[in-house]
């Protein structure tokens, strides 16, 4: 059977002798290639329970699930020409016997009725399991419950009002002084999934080296290094001279009027005056010889040479001010995390809870505990053979943590059996990660190709690093925006070009570039009674709305035509509804 590039791709790709690290691009068809090589992997042979496939969403594990068994289950119903066509699709080479079809047609029924069956879950899922299996080795409760993010948000707000009403109500006040959100819930739940950054208690030499300052940075080291005392009478000679300006001579001597006595709050506003740069662009620096005017240096002239003197060390102070504005900020929020935490893992332990990160970072320490690991690994090395990691730019340094101990008896000692293959799939796409929030570290999967490879060819065993790049779902117009807006000399993060390929590759396509809609200033003389969610008339997210409807509304009613495909030929029809999809950042 021949084959196009993109299906040669794919067939490669779920080769199940090979372990293969995929980057597949969005439409390329990366579910397919999961459920080809499970399946791929029955037919030869693997036991449903020896297969592991982790998932970063319950969705998506539902899915691959309902893909895998809806295939299983169409051969178990098929004649022998039509079986015979439908593996050779799969990639399956050769005359297949009648006892190989026969084999195929039972893979439905072994997947579902095999104890264990297959094992498609989520990451979460999986690691709760080993918990469940292993409490006392874990040190977690036999009946431990997983924790809803709900349940946690409410947790953690409560913890924060014990804290605010009992000894560590300072600790409180100290954050709230820097803190700028609403409320405290983002922050603490960006606590708890950095839990461990906050385990060490830091000293205030500690934080400000983390900043390069010396240990005896202060407020009055930093003042005494900027005013000598001359200060408030010469900016007192400016501020007439400045006024009676215009231009920026006018707009630093009206911010320069209010100003009191000169003290360490007083910087920011001298450096807004006296300073020029970006931190983006260019280094802040002092207006030397720019400020003020050439006419009114000169009437300043006596005094211009200690002005000058002035601004650089104001300038020269910035740095350190801003490092122990930082600073300041780090050791509160180091001292109310540590609290924070130690409170939230006692009430999380004292209900039998452990949350999200809990079931990673307990089965981690399990997998890495030199006094059981062994035992552990040992008893589920002998269930699994093969793993299937989806989404593995998701995948966090400590998930990829559990997968590495996963695997580890892969390609050492008994494990790495020669007679069978064990392999490890993993298919991701850096430019799809979203959950950053949640500790997703996209360069960890460039990171772990090559400490994978490395591990699988020093087992002498076959390694391959395989790309999915055409897409079955869009038009050549867009992927070449798409491959503009990833440069990577635009879009820092990406090592290379990325290349997106349209399979359909006589379909036309546009993109339409709208005028921006600028954000609606908030209403504030609503009536009491309307819900806080309704959206005025006039409210950004409504005026795109609308035209958006009007622009469908043209295209349906006016003489508009898409083109449209059948058996391989393309024409053009009338432009419908169900032709439009519209995606949006939130529901």
């Amino acid at each position: 059977m021949k084959f196009d590039k993109a299906t040669r791709a794919q067939i490669e790709a779920a080769n199940p002798e090979a372990s293969t690290w995929l980057t597949a691009n969005a439409g390329s068809g990366k579910t397919r290639v999961l459920t080809d090589r499970v399946a791929r992997l029955l037919l030869d042979g693997v036991e449903p329970q020896q297969i592991l496939c982790l998932t970063y969403t319950k969705a998506a594990a539902s899915e691959m699930q309902n893909r895998l068994f809806k295939r299983l289950g169409e051969w178990a119903m098929l004649r022998d020409p039509e079986l015979r066509t439908s593996l050779a699709k799969l990639g399956i080479e050769g005359d297949l016997d009648p006892v190989q079809l026969r084999g195929a047609r039972t893979l439905f029924a072994r997947a579902i009725e095999t104890p264990g069956g297959l094992k498609i879950q989520t990451i979460h899922s999986f690691c709760a399991a080993i918990l469940r299996r292993f409490p006392l080795e874990a040190e977690v409760s036999p009946q431990f419950t997983e924790i809803e993010d709900r349940a946690a948000d409410l947790l953690r707000a409560e913890i924060v009002d014990e804290m605010a009403d009992g000894a560590d109500a300072p600790l409180v006040a100290d954050l709230a002084r820097h803190y700028t959100g609403e409320d405290f819930s983002s922050l603490t739940r960006a606590i708890v999934g950095k839990r461990d950054a906050f385990l060490v208690e830091h000293s205030w030499a500690d934080i400000l080296a983390m900043f390069d300052q010396p240990a005896d940075l202060s407020v009055q080291a930093i003042e005494q290094s900027v005013f000598d005392g001359s200060e408030a009478k010469m900016i007192a000679e400016m501020i007439p001279h400045l006024l009676a300006k215009g231009g920026n001579d006018l707009k630093a001597g009206t911010k320069l009027k209010p100003l009191g006595p000169l003290s360490y709050d007083s910087l920011p506003l001298l450096e807004d005056v006296f300073l020029t740069g970006s931190g983006a662009k260019a280094p802040f620096t002092a207006k030397i010889g720019s400020f003020p005017t050439k006419a009114t240096q000169a009437l300043l002239s006596d005094i211009m040479d200690d002005l000058e003197a002035f601004m650089l060390r104001v300038e020269d102070a910035r740095d350190a001010r801003l490092a122990l504005k930082a600073a300041s900020r780090t050791q509160a929020l180091h001292r109310f995390a540590r609290s924070f935490v130690q409170r939230y893992e006692d009430a999380k332990k004292a209900r039998g809870w452990l949350d999200f990160d809990d079931l990673i970072l307990k089965t981690r320490a399990l997998l890495s505990d030199r006094h059981v690991a062994a035992w552990v690994l040992y008893r589920i090395d002998g269930g699994i053979d093969h793993i299937l990691v989806d989404e593995a730019q998701d995948t966090s340094p400590s998930q990829w943590d559990v997968i590495e101990k996963l695997t580890d008896e892969f390609y050492s000692g008994q494990g790495a059996r020669p007679d069978t293959p064990r392999t490890l799939f993993v298919v991701g796409d850096k430019k799809q990660s979203i959950y950053s929030f949640q500790g997703a570290d996209p360069e960890e999967f460039d990171r772990k190709a090559g400490v994978f490879q490395e591990k699988v060819e020093a087992a002498l065993q076959s390694f391959q690093n395989h790309s999915l790049e055409y897409s079955f779902r869009s038009s050549s117009a867009i992927l070449r925006l798409v491959d503009q807006a990833f440069d990577p000399r635009v879009q820092e993060g990406l090592d290379k070009q990325t290349q997106h390929l349209a399979f359909k590759d006589q379909l036309p396509g546009r993109v339409d570039l709208w005028p921006v809609v600028e954000k609606a200033e908030t209403e504030d003389d609503l009536e009491w009674t309307d819900p806080v969610d309704r959206r005025s008339a006039r409210h950004h997210t409504v005026i795109l709305a609308e035209q958006i409807a009007d622009r469908i509304k043209t295209l349906i009613d006016g003489n508009h035509f898409i083109p449209n495909e059948k058996d391989g030929e393309l024409f053009k029809r009338p432009i419908i509804a169900k032709d439009f999809l519209i995606l949006v950042q939130r529901r």
